[in-house]
């Protein structure tokens, strides 16, 4: 099943949004900011390479300055 992500841009449309879907009988989820810095960072952590690697002496370096 697909989902959507919609944002109201203000109070008013966030009012009728949440009626509509009330009323529709349609389950819905509000996304706290910590929930959508969680799904940012999990989109980032997927587009890492696994096996890209750092040397101890480039984290020492860093881990210096």
């Amino acid at each position: 099943m697909q989902s959507y992500v919609i944002t109201p841009q203000n109070a008013i449309e966030q009012q009728q949004l949440a009626q509509f879907l009330t009323q529709s009988h349609i389950p819905a989820k509000v996304l706290t900011d910590e929930e959508k810095e969680d799904i940012g960072m999990l989109l980032l952590m997927s587009e890492v390479d696994v096996n890209d690697t750092v040397s101890e002496e480039e984290v020492r370096k860093i881990l210096r300055s």
